[in-house]
């Protein structure tokens, strides 16, 4: 562990922290200092740590949604920026190259958290949160694919109940009234549409993954 700068926790203010993505620094700001860390100069390193870390924190945190691991996740990206400093090309974007990182890195934690039952359930929390979020236009078309082959496991019974509770948001008793069936039925079936579903995030894990990557950094 890089001990003269990822040793320190990140605490996550509202009032101070920047969004990663936005966060920008001139030229002038950056590139010396990348040319120092290339040179292997640790200040520069703890210059370009105070910089960066804050905001990618709250990426790692919003991707992994647990704050020890969003931590440990940052601190790992850290110590890959250092071990492959002499890799930097100071023509390209540093931020750019670090977020990479922590996008491997991300990855990584969840492939190889892929049989953790709680894990599997972070995954399938985060995939429903699909159903009522507007994404940016380029991957709208992805979201609603990835909704519909969900949902295309379903019967039409099961499938016309999930839209009504999950979708339109109505309780058990309001699609009970509106389907003339009994309330335990409507939460019988959603029980077993939850399971089908659960098995198509399992059966894409790999996709679904990437692809809310990538939404949890737009």
């Amino acid at each position: 562990m890089l001990a003269f700068a990822c040793s320190q926790n990140v605490e996550c203010h509202s009032a101070t922290l920047v969004s990663f993505m936005e966060e920008t620094y001139t030229g002038d700001d950056i590139v010396p200092l990348v040319e120092r860390l290339k040179a292997s100069d640790k200040q520069a390193f703890n210059e370009l740590y105070e910089k960066y870390s804050l905001g990618l924190f709250q990426l790692l945190l919003k991707m992994v949604r647990n704050r020890s691991t969003a931590e440990e996740l940052l601190q790992n990206t850290f110590v890959k920026v250092w071990d492959n400093r002499m890799m930097l090309d100071t023509r390209k974007s540093f931020r750019a190259w670090v977020f990479k990182i922590a996008q491997n890195e991300v990855y990584t934690y969840y492939r190889k958290a892929a049989k953790d039952q709680k894990i599997q359930e972070q995954l399938y929390n985060t995939f429903d949160e699909l159903y009522h979020i507007d994404l940016e236009q380029d991957l709208q078309s992805k979201q609603l694919d990835l909704l519909n082959r969900a949902l295309g496991s379903l019967s039409e019974r099961k499938r016309q109940i999930f839209e009504l509770c999950k979708l339109q948001r109505k309780s058990y008793d309001e699609v009970a009234q509106l389907l003339d069936i009994s309330p335990s039925t409507v939460s019988n079936l959603m029980v077993r549409s939850n399971q089908q579903i659960r098995a198509f995030v399992q059966a894409h894990y790999d996709e679904i993954l990437l692809f809310l990557i990538t939404c949890t950094i737009r």
